[in-house]
Formats: structure tokens, C-alpha cells, sequence
């Protein structure tokens, strides 16, 4: 097998294209629904903390996925896993685009999220599986994935919507049979995963998931982990769906222009991903995350607080989305799964399921009720994202350990 003199075999590029093109489908609803925000809550008679409330009881159904996915990843393997998001999401996201009512569209939008929210699978797999010296950079070009497909599907949506309606962007996903397709042939069980496998075997014990191993082994890591994935998995989803409404309801610009201004945003985030990604793997994360994030969080003090022209809300809200998004690929999941063991990285992402997906299930619903659903001064709820990306720059930069260009652990003891 022919290897590169940074140890990437054809096989590894293909786990790269099969985990960057998963994360461009997983979620690819909420981006259609962000998109979509203002015709729906006009169309349905809706308010916008109605609409993010719907997301949030979408969201606690999708805490049954993450968690029992995570739980396979650990029990039966990583491979098993990957196909079971991938079938999950092919055949529950197109029916969002049938919903004809609000309450319908609450419902499907819950069961989508059942496999849609356990993304975290592409990152163990990807982590697992490339060499440590690019690990960071490729992990940050995996989280890249999910800012051009946004892109993509702006520009679908100021075609596809003023034509054909709203619900045409959510029959894009069962294009994703395609993925399950070269998964079920061409991926095998990850090295790590076998690995720890086998020292279980050796001990004369079965593989299986052990929710409370991290808690018990790091405590400490196992908290700063935990307090990451809430400040990630927060952030974004606090002001991303809410950016189209805003350009159309506050800014008041067109609503094809507002879907072409999300698609540069967008595509320009992607950059920022790599140059992120490559800063943290020459310099190190506690470097870049904390550039990145505090230079992100004063861009949403800008706009909050300042009164602008259109020409220049376009240039922040570029940099808003270059320096707030481009960070996602060096900390959030990669960060996390690179802290643990393989043996317990499943159970680990386990175990945070239920409470910090809890947790984070309320931030579609946080921005429009601190802005009193007034959705002409909609940017005065991103005082919360705002909040959550300054306290991102301070956990890397005061708090968490140096992860980037180190081997990753493959087994771990017992727990006595």
C-alpha cells in the first residue's frame, strides 16, 4: 500500500472523504430549517421562540440517538456505528419535507434527530484512524465540512425556494444512500477499536461501553470535557439559525441576497478552518483556539452594540463567521475525543449525552427570547453566543491541556 512521508494511505483519504461528506449531510436539515426560518414562521403563524422551541423538543428526542450510537461505537465497533447514523439520517430527513402543519413538522424534525445528533462518530473514527503529525489539521478540515455545506445549501435555497417552496431543500438528503453505499463496502474497523478490543478479550471480559469509567479515571478531564462540548455545541446553534432571519427581518435585505450573503460567509468560513487547523498544528491549540474565538466574540460585541450600514454588516458578518466557526474544527468533538482513550471514547461522548445535550437543547430558544421575539432587533439575543465564545477562548487558553501533534492513547487500565 503506497503511504505519503506523512503516513496517509489511500485508505485513510477515503475515511477523510467518507466522514467529510457524512458531516455535509448530518445536520443538513437545521441548516434548511435556519434558511427556511422566515417563510415557516410566516406560513405556519408562528413566533420565533415557537419555532426554536420546536428544535429544542427535536433535540431531547435526539438525545436517544447519541447516546445509544455512541454506546454501539463502543460495544460493537466504530464501523457498525457510521452505518447506523448513515441509514438512520437517509431515510428520516426527506420526510421533514412533507410536513403540513407546524405539529407535523415538530415531529418529523424530532425524529431526524435521532441519528442526525451523533456526529460524533465521524470525528472517533477520523481521529482513530490518521496519523498524529496532521491530526489537527484534517480534523479541522472534517469540521470545514459543516460550513460549505451550509453554503452549499444557501445557494440551493435562493434557487430552489422562491420556485419550488421551503420543503424542496429537505429531499436533497436521500442522496445520502450514496455514503451508506461505499461505507458498507470499503470501511473496515478502526485500529483503535480493535485494539481495546482485544485487551478486553485478554482480561477475559467482552467489549462493552462503561458510562461511568471516564468520571471514575479522569475526573478532572472528564469535566473540562464536559464543559467544552457545552460551550460548542451551544455557540453556534445560538446564532445560526437565527443569521437569515436577521439579514431579512433586522438588516432588511432581500431574501435571495441574504442566502447569497450566508453562502460567501459561509465559504469564506471554510478557510478559516484550515488556517485554524494548521495554526494549531505548528503552534499548538491553546494558541489558536483562543485567537480565533476571543477575535469572534468581539465581532458579535460589534454588531450587537453598533449601528451599521448593509455594506458594512456584510464585512461583519463575515468576520463573525470566519473567526467564530473556525475555531469548531480544533476544539469542540476532535478536542474531546482526543483527551481520552479509545477504549472509553465512546462511553465518554455517552455520558455527555443526556446532560449536555439537555443542555444545549434550549439554545435555538435563548436568542428570540432575550430579543422579546421582536425579530426586527433579532441580533440582541447573540449576547449569548457572544458570551459562549469568550468563555471558549478562556477554557484553551487557561485551562486545557496541549493535545495537538501527540499520539493519541489506544488502552487504558481497568478502573480498580
Amino acid at each position: 500500500m503506497s503511504r505519503t512521508k506523512t503516513g496517509v494511505t489511500p485508505y485513510v483519504i477515503l475515511i477523510i472523504a467518507l466522514t467529510f461528506f457524512c458531516n455535509v449531510f448530518l445536520g443538513e436539515e437545521t441548516r434548511a430549517l435556519g434558511l427556511s426560518a422566515p417563510f415557516i414562521i410566516k406560513e405556519f403563524g408562528i413566533t420565533g421562540t415557537q419555532f426554536g422551541f420546536a428544535q429544542t423538543i427535536a433535540a431531547w428526542v435526539g438525545l436517544a440517538g447519541w447516546f445509544g450510537i455512541l454506546l454501539v461505537a463502543d460495544g460493537l465497533g466504530r464501523k457498525p456505528a457510521f452505518l447506523a447514523v448513515l441509514i438512520g439520517y437517509t431515510f428520516t430527513a426527506p420526510l421533514i419535507g412533507l410536513a403540513g402543519s407546524f405539529v407535523q413538522l415538530g415531529a418529523l424534525l424530532a425524529l431526524a434527530a435521532i441519528p442526525r445528533n451523533t456526529g460524533t462518530i465521524n470525528y472517533m473514527v477520523l481521529a482513530e484512524t490518521v496519523p498524529p503529525n496532521i491530526r489537527a489539521f484534517v480534523l479541522s478540515f472534517l469540521n470545514s465540512s459543516v460550513v460549505l455545506a451550509y453554503m452549499m445549501t444557501a445557494l440551493l435555497a435562493g434557487t430552489m425556494v422562491p420556485k419550488f417552496g421551503w420543503r424542496s431543500l429537505f429531499f436533497i438528503d436521500a442522496l445520502c444512500i450514496v455514503l451508506v453505499a461505499i461505507a458498507w463496502w470499503k470501511m473496515r474497523e478502526t485500529d483503535s477499536f480493535l485494539a481495546a478490543r482485544q485487551h478486553r478479550e485478554s482480561q477475559g471480559k467482552r467489549q462493552r461501553p462503561d458510562l461511568l469509567l471516564p468520571w471514575r479515571l479522569y475526573p478532572g478531564r472528564t469535566f473540562l470535557g464536559f464543559c467544552i462540548q457545552v460551550v460548542y455545541l451551544g455557540a453556534y446553534p445560538a446564532f445560526s439559525p437565527w443569521q437569515t432571519a436577521w439579514l431579512v427581518n433586522e438588516v432588511k435585505i432581500p431574501y435571495v441576497q441574504s442566502t447569497d450573503w450566508v453562502a460567501i460567509w459561509l465559504g469564506c468560513s471554510a478557510i478559516a478552518y484550515w488556517l485554524c487547523g494548521w495554526i494549531s498544528n505548528q503552534f499548538g491549540k491553546k494558541i489558536a483556539v483562543p485567537l480565533f474565538a476571543g477575535l469572534g466574540g468581539c465581532f458579535f460585541l460589534a454588531i450587537i452594540y453598533g449601528t451599521w450600514t448593509q455594506n458594512e454588516i456584510f464585512w461583519l458578518g463575515l468576520g463573525l463567521n470566519f473567526f467564530v466557526t473556525g475555531h469548531y474544527g480544533s476544539g469542540s468533538y476532535a478536542y474531546v475525543n482526543e483527551l481520552f482513550p479509545a477504549q472509553i471514547r465512546g462511553s465518554v461522548q455517552a455520558s455527555f449525552a443526556l446532560l449536555v445535550g439537555f443542555a444545549v437543547s434550549w439554545v435555538p430558544t435563548i436568542p428570540p427570547w432575550i430579543a422579546g421575539n421582536a425579530m426586527d432587533h433579532i441580533s440582541r439575543g447573540f449576547v449569548f453566543p457572544m458570551v459562549l465564545t469568550f468563555a471558549a477562548a478562556g477554557i484553551f487558553l487557561f485551562l486545557a491541556p496541549e493535545t495537538a501533534r501527540k499520539k493519541l492513547d489506544d488502552v487504558v487500565e481497568e478502573a480498580r
